[in-house]
């Protein structure tokens, strides 16, 4: 209830102002010429003032105004120059993964093909050694048989034979068995 109060004043306010313009008209009046004498005499000492004041801070608005476009401009020119580094970058990135991937695969190659020659180079001397140790195997052979063959013939046959032509003897009879 206080506002009822309240409002009931302000209402009885308002209906008495009201009805002092229609009662008092010279309160008008007088409200009037002094509202006219107020503007006259801030035209006269104040406008310019005031006016050159709005004019500077007007001026000072636009100049903040045009150095934020200008900032705004610079900041978008700055971010599309950094994703265009940042592109190139990536792409350059790329480009050096792609290039080192190939030179590995490439040593990888390198390497591969050196150890398949390596392998091949020791099976054929390991081949060779083979070849070389079967052909010594084979002339000790031959070697023993044509001892066995010369102590054998020297037993039978008890006559003087030349040993060089026992050799020659002996070797072609190798050599047909050989053929055989």
């Amino acid at each position: 209830m206080v506002y009822a109060n309240v409002f009931d004043d302000v209402i009885k306010a308002i209906e008495d102002g009201l009805y002092s313009i229609i009662n008092n008209p010279s309160v008008v009046l007088l409200n009037i010429i002094a509202f006219i004498v107020l503007v006259l005499i801030i035209k006269k000492f104040f406008w310019k003032k005031i006016t050159l004041f709005l004019e500077k801070r007007q001026a000072v608005i636009m100049e903040a105004i045009d150095q934020a476009e200008a900032e705004k401009k610079r900041a978008q020119e700055l971010q599309e120059k950094s994703q265009k580094d940042y592109e190139a970058m990536k792409a350059e990135t790329n480009a050096l993964k792609e290039k080192l991937m190939a030179e590995a695969y490439k040593e990888q190659e390198r390497l591969v093909e050196s150890a398949k020659k390596e392998a091949k180079r020791r099976l054929e001397q390991a081949e060779k050694d083979i070849e070389f140790e079967v052909n010594k195997a084979n002339e000790e052979i031959k070697a023993s048989i044509k001892a066995v063959a010369f102590a054998a013939a020297e037993k039978i046959v008890k006559r003087e034979i030349d040993e060089s032509v026992h050799q020659d003897i002996i070797d072609e009879i190798l050599k047909e068995r050989e053929t055989k």
